[in-house]
């Protein structure tokens, strides 16, 4: 498989478009060339005639009477010396005739002229065949009417010459194509050098280095690749940073659950009777099902990234999902004796994820049941307030005092003196952080009517 180069196809596409382009002007240019030739050569004739009818007129005139009766014979004009000059290559091909009009008297004429008349235009140019040859022919008439010339010039020497010219204007452009070609691959492994720069700083980069790339010599083309990268590297460093982070602190906070029901186990082991067994088994369950659901928020949080974004969302009406999420706890707050309260003029919809905002539902409802003392209240209200969907969950335990709460979405942090009171993971308020960070919401934290603490969430309103 041929790898894809873009030196490569720079090279072939400006050099074939250069040469089609160049080609095109060769040929145009050869064209006009002639064309241009063709007419100087024209202006050329012009000029010869109009000299010859004025260098020969009074001549010409003294061969004529009084009355305009030819008294001369036609004449040719032969050198004295015939060796002293032999002539042109090109002189055989030119030829030309002074006639007398009225009786259509050949009175002057080239050695390479005929004596018939060179052409039946009587005025101006025409093309005639002679002996084969293809000749270019202007007659002209001086102002009395009386002669005529005409000048004659075969096709050969304008096609022999013009072509010539026209050779020598279009072969430096063709023997300068090769020149351009080397010049564009320089310009072009000159251009490309910062992404040769940037490919051998990429790929010599450790697996943990993750800073960003330097963008301070980055041409404007390769600033956005070079700012993808960055961000790539940032989103890589901001995912390895969690993992690394979401480890150690899971470690950390197993290390007491297990610990424990290492413990509660050596005492079940060793209890000389039943009830210090049944005692110590009672606290390895609990330990249990804390480690478990210790290990359900740890999957959770995992799961829930903000940086990779929700998937697939749809409309979804949050009252009847806050009220399934309700009645899925009202077992447990009727165990602990708190009372559950869902406002009646419950409505709105907003876009998102119904798996992801369950979760979202059931942390807060289950932390407000866990802090909530027995005989405490737990209201859930949703209302839409302009563009927004306000959720709002309140609770009449401790609450939160106001210099601790920017620290409680941060994981596994609990309130001093709280891990008594409630059980818990620490994680509930840092999934629902993110899960509202998901969906565009942003989470507020204030005091209750009741005393305890009120969670709000403003979810953007889908229209």
């Amino acid at each position: 498989m041929v790898r894809n180069s873009i030196r490569r196809r720079l090279m072939v596409g400006l050099i074939t478009t250069t040469a089609v382009v160049w080609l095109a002007t060769a040929i145009s240019s050869y064209y006009d060339t002639q064309h241009e030739v063709g007419e100087l050569f024209d202006a050329q004739m012009a000029q010869a005639a109009r000299t010859l009818l004025a260098l020969s007129g009074h001549e010409l005139e003294e061969l004529v009477d009084d009355g305009g009766v030819l008294v001369g014979h036609h004449v040719h004009f032969i050198p004295e010396h015939p060796d002293q000059f032999k002539g042109h290559e090109y002189e055989h091909k030119l030829a030309y005739q002074i006639w007398l009009r009225e009786e259509m008297q050949l009175m002057l004429h080239s050695d390479t002229a005929p004596q018939s008349p060179l052409s039946e235009v009587a005025y101006g140019y025409s093309d005639v065949d002679i002996k084969g040859e293809h000749w270019r022919i202007l007659s002209l008439i001086d102002h009395e009417n009386r002669f005529m010339v005409q000048v004659g010039e075969s096709y050969a020497i304008r096609n022999e010459l013009s072509g010539d010219i026209a050779l020598r204007i279009v072969t430096p452009m063709f023997v300068a194509l090769p020149f351009m070609a080397l010049f564009v691959w320089y310009v072009i492994g000159r251009a490309l050098t910062p992404l040769t720069r940037l490919t051998r700083e990429v790929s010599s980069r450790a697996a943990d280095r993750l800073d960003p790339v330097a963008t301070d010599d980055s041409p404007e083309e390769t600033r956005p690749l070079v700012d993808a990268l960055n961000k790539l590297f940032g989103r890589l460093g901001y995912a390895f940073e969690n993992e690394r982070r979401f480890t150690a602190d899971a470690a950390h906070e197993l290390r007491t659950p297990l610990a424990a029901l290492k413990t509660q186990a050596q005492v079940a082991t060793r209890a000389g009777d039943e009830e210090s067994r049944a005692h110590a088994l009672n606290h390895v369950i609990t330990g249990v099902d804390r480690a478990t659901h210790l290990v359900q928020q740890l999957l959770t949080l995992a799961r829930v990234d903000p940086e990779i974004g929700l998937k697939q969302k749809e409309r979804i009406a949050l009252c009847p999902l806050l009220g399934d999420v309700m009645a899925h706890l009202a077992t447990h707050a009727f165990d602990k004796n708190v009372e559950l309260e869902l406002n009646e003029e419950c409505h709105g919809k907003i876009l998102g994820s119904p798996d992801h905002l369950r979760i979202l539902l059931r942390n807060l409802v289950d932390n407000a049941i866990r802090y909530t003392p027995p005989g405490g209240l737990v209201s859930a209200f949703v209302e839409v307030q302009g563009k927004e969907l306000l959720l709002r969950v309140r609770d009449s335990g401790p609450g939160i005092p106001k210099e601790e709460r920017d620290r409680i979405f941060e994981r596994f942090f609990r309130l001093p003196g709280t891990q008594q009171q409630a059980q818990g993971s620490g994680l509930g308020l840092s999934i629902v952080q993110r899960i509202a960070e998901l969906h565009q919401a942003r989470v507020e934290l204030d005091e209750a009517p009741q005393g305890g603490l009120e969670v709000r969430i403003h979810f953007p309103l889908s229209e």
